[in-house]
C-alpha cells in the first residue's frame, strides 16, 4: 500500500457524514458512548469539558505546531469518545500498553445535546474522496500527519458545511470512536433513573473489574499508581510536559499507535 499522503489544500468536495444523536436507553439497547479522562481542575474539571490544549492526539484540529502544543489561540478544542469502555480505554492507554491509575482517572457516559454531524472516515470511499487513504481511520501514521488531515477537514469543509468532528475506528480495539470538535455546550453527562450522574472513578471496584477484564484481553496492563506516582498528575506540575499526555514530552510526535511488534 502506498503511504498516506499529506492533504492537498483545499480539499476536494466529497466524503460521507454520520449523525450522532441521543437515543433514550432501554434494557435491550443501553447507551454506552463514553469518555475516559483524567479529572483536573484546570484542564478537565468535568467529563464533558473539551481539551483546548493541543495538538496532541490523532485528530486534533488545533492550529499550533505539533512540536509546540498549547492552548489554541483560535479557541479550537477536541474531545474523544469511544462506543464502549473497552474502546475508550484502549484509545487512552493503548500506546503505552499500561493503564496506571490514580483516583482522578474516570469514565463517564456522554450524550449529545443536539444532532452532531461528523465526517465518517469509516465509510467506504470517504477517505479516498478527499485524497487520503482508508488507513487514515485507524492506521499507524505520525500524529503530525493525521493532525494535518484533521485541520484540513476542519477548515476546508469538504462535505459543503462545517462538520462537528470525525468518526473513525480505534487503532487498538477496532471499535468506533469520535473526535468531537468545539463541543462545549453540545454534550452532557446523562444521569440514571435516580438522578445520579454517570461519571465514575476507574478505581471504583465495579468499574475496575470491567476495565481490567477488557484491558487484559488486549494485553494492556492495569496498575494502581502509588501516591504521587501518577504520570498525569506529575505532568500537570512539571514545565515542558503536556498536562494532558502522561509521560510524553510536549513536543512528541509519535504515531497514532505503537508499531506492530
Amino acid at each position: 500500500m502506498r503511504p498516506l499522503p499529506g492533504p492537498t489544500r483545499p480539499l476536494p468536495t466529497g466524503g460521507t457524514t454520520w449523525a450522532w444523536r441521543w437515543q433514550t436507553p432501554t434494557a435491550g439497547r443501553p447507551w454506552s458512548w463514553c469518555r475516559v479522562y483524567h479529572r483536573d481542575a484546570a484542564q478537565t474539571p468535568t467529563g464533558d469539558t473539551p481539551r483546548g490544549y493541543g495538538p496532541l492526539a490523532r485528530f486534533d484540529p488545533h492550529t499550533r505546531p505539533p512540536d509546540a502544543p498549547g492552548v489554541d489561540p483560535t479557541g479550537r478544542s477536541v474531545l474523544y469518545v469511544g462506543a464502549d469502555l473497552a474502546t475508550a480505554a484502549s484509545e487512552v492507554f493503548g500506546e503505552a500498553g499500561e493503564a496506571l491509575l490514580c483516583d482522578r482517572w474516570r469514565v463517564c457516559l456522554l450524550r449529545p445535546t443536539r444532532r452532531l454531524v461528523l465526517f465518517d472516515l469509516t465509510a467506504p470511499g470517504a477517505a479516498m474522496a478527499i485524497g487520503a487513504l482508508p488507513s487514515l481511520a485507524d492506521g499507524f501514521h505520525p500524529r503530525a500527519l493525521t493532525q494535518r488531515w484533521a485541520r484540513a477537514i476542519y477548515e476546508d469543509n469538504p462535505t459543503g458545511f462545517h462538520v462537528d468532528g470525525i468518526r473513525y475506528r480505534s487503532a487498538y480495539n477496532s471499535g468506533l470512536a469520535l473526535a468531537l470538535w468545539d463541543s462545549r455546550g453540545h454534550l452532557a453527562v446523562p444521569a440514571d433513573s435516580a438522578g445520579r450522574a454517570q461519571d465514575f472513578a476507574l478505581t471504583h471496584p465495579a468499574v475496575l473489574n470491567r476495565l481490567t477484564t477488557a484491558m487484559t484481553d488486549r494485553r494492556i496492563t492495569v496498575t494502581i499508581a502509588a501516591a504521587g506516582r501518577c504520570p498525569r498528575c506529575r505532568a500537570a506540575t512539571q514545565p515542558g510536559t503536556s498536562p494532558t499526555a502522561p509521560g510524553r514530552p510536549a513536543g512528541s510526535s509519535t504515531g497514532s499507535r505503537r508499531p506492530l511488534p
